[in-house]
């Protein structure tokens, strides 16, 4: 399944990539006033290749090729639009610093940008409206209608594009026939293998693996000569969330899950590419630093640099640095909270821009930190929330990081014990998939959120 995922962006990518050549064709005939010829275009086209790459990063970064999103609405055609316009002076760049390209691009780029979007919304919105309308389902029963799998559920149902469609829960406790979402509840054992083959199901999933008794799991067995799936509720949230559902896993999924030995080279690359690229960030920003500075000093009175105490890898203990962004007067220094009035306005300006996380390539330098990884927190908060939620102290499994997978997740998490529990689904997944590919999206998912100003 998480081929078949990959699968359809990867399909999507070639589309694109097709698409842009043929836009490409079209501004060059637009900016001659004539059809060009073969050899032309394939002239141009190697030109402007890197173009392409750049219009795929700004479009990945923009989130444009998540299948959780609806391809036929105001809100992509908008998503696009920006991601487009990122790409244009991104491109611009790129053209003047490597001057020695065939391309002539003040006009083709132009051209190019304007046909290419237009054709990129509207093959994306007759996309989703084909996969809404024709597309076949596949169709989920849930054994066990647990807290995870109706909230599973619920999210299959806001998210059509993914292709699934939920028949019924099976649950022999008919108390949960309130939370199931409007879907059918079959509770009577006798009638479930009939209830499955008849309802055009594909894929079971084994949600409370509890109510799997003799007779059950006989029924179920009966049904793999059907060419019926079968999955782990845990597997199946994470393939479609991709998160991990806490209250479905248990220490034997660590144990099954987690191998911190495979990844030594892994670690060991990643530890080079975090000190190679702290150390051009330092470069870079220290020139601006002082402005910084003057800033901070400006709107409020106190110390340039914040510094606190936070949880590394392994449960050792580092010293953070963040550019102040908060008053020192009168600050009880709590967690902060969406809409902290203790921020000050500049303050504001260099936590939205992420300006004020720049002194931690100081922590990277220093190993203590990563570029990617689980967001640190401070001791006090780590012994209360480790009470509270389980399995919270193993994200401590890998190092933190400047920015996240939760950090990109496009939802605020305060550090209330809801909404860790939720971040922690989040951490989870990178500690159990963390991989160069999946850093690499982080970065670019990074990227799109820095421009639309939305994090924290």
């Amino acid at each position: 399944m998480r081929k078949n995922y990959k699968r359809r962006q990867f399909t999507l990518l070639l589309i694109d990539v097709v698409l842009f050549a043929l836009s490409l064709y079209i501004a060059l005939c637009v900016r001659a006033v004539a059809f060009v010829s073969p050899e032309t275009f394939l002239d141009r086209l190697q030109g402007f290749f890197p173009a392409f790459l750049i219009w795929i990063f700004a479009y990945y970064a923009a989130g444009l090729y998540s299948l959780d999103l609806a391809f036929d609405d105001f809100a992509f055609a908008g998503r696009a639009i920006a991601a487009s316009a990122i790409a244009v002076l991104l491109a611009a760049l790129y053209f003047y610093l490597a001057p020695s390209t065939s391309i002539s691009p003040k006009t083709v780029l132009a051209l190019f940008a304007a046909v290419s979007t237009g054709v990129f919304i509207a093959w994306r919105f007759g996309y989703g409206k084909v996969t809404r309308l024709f597309f076949p389902k596949t169709g989920v029963v849930f054994i066990g209608a647990t807290e995870e799998a109706v909230a599973l559920a619920t999210e299959i149902g806001r998210r059509p594009l993914l292709g699934y469609q939920v028949r019924f829960f099976f649950d022999e406790r008919e108390r949960h026939a309130a939370v199931t979402e409007g879907i059918p509840l079959v509770s009577d054992v006798d009638i479930l293998a009939g209830a499955i083959e008849t309802s055009d199901v594909d894929l079971v999933i084994l949600s409370d693996e509890r109510l799997l008794r003799s007779d059950i799991q006989r029924k179920l067995f009966d049904l793999l000569v059907r060419k019926i799936r079968f999955m782990r509720l845990p597997d199946f949230y994470e393939i479609l969330l991709r998160r991990v559902p806490i209250g479905a896993i248990n220490e034997a999924w660590f144990l099954e899950n987690i191998d911190l030995g495979a990844m030594r080279l892994y670690d060991g690359v990643k530890r080079g590419i975090d000190f190679g690229l702290a150390a051009i960030g330092l470069v870079v920003s220290i020139s601006f630093w002082p402005l910084v500075a003057i800033g901070i000093k400006l709107t409020s009175p106190g110390p340039v640099f914040f510094r606190q105490k936070r949880v590394g890898r392994g449960s050792r203990p580092f010293t953070i640095l963040k550019f102040r962004t908060m008053r020192v007067a009168g600050n009880d220094f709590k967690p902060t909270a969406e809409g902290d009035n203790r921020i000050t306005r500049f303050g504001n300006f260099l936590r939205k821009s992420r300006i004020d996380e720049i002194p931690q390539v100081v922590n990277i330098l220093f190993g203590d930190m990563s570029i990617i990884g689980p967001r640190p927190e401070r001791p006090e908060l780590v012994t209360e929330l480790e009470k509270a939620i389980p399995f919270y102290r193993q994200r401590l499994l890998v190092k933190p990081g400047l920015t996240g997978w939760d950090q990109v997740s496009g939802e605020y998490h305060s550090p209330s014990i809801a909404d860790t529990y939720k971040k922690l689904q989040f951490d989870l997944y990178y500690v159990k998939n963390r991989s160069a590919i999946l850093d690499v999206s982080i970065l670019f998912k990074t990227v799109n959120t820095v421009f639309a100003r939305s994090g924290r």
